[in-house]
C-alpha cells in the first residue's frame, strides 16, 4: 500500500464498493492507506505522496501509532 503525510483532516467515502467513510486526520509522519484512499487525497490537496519507508522505519510508525492509540 502507498504511504502519504497528510497536511490537512480527510474524509473519504468509499461508496458504492462499501457504506463506510473513513476520517484521516494530519500527521507529519507517513501514513499507510489503500492507493484509491491516497489518490484521492493528493488530488484534493489534503495529502502529499511519501516514498514507502525502510521495513524498520514501517515497524517504528506502526508501533507508535499503536502505543498513542492505547494511551488516549
Amino acid at each position: 500500500m502507498p504511504w502519504a503525510i497528510f497536511r490537512r483532516e480527510f474524509n473519504f467515502d468509499h461508496r458504492p464498493l462499501k457504506a463506510v467513510s473513513q476520517f484521516i486526520r494530519p500527521s507529519d509522519v507517513p501514513q499507510e492507506f489503500p492507493e484509491r484512499v491516497i489518490a484521492a487525497a493528493v488530488k484534493a490537496g489534503a495529502a502529499e505522496r511519501a516514498p514507502s519507508p525502510r521495513p524498520e522505519e514501517k515497524r517504528a510508525y506502526k508501533r507508535a501509532k499503536r502505543a498513542k492509540a492505547q494511551t488516549t
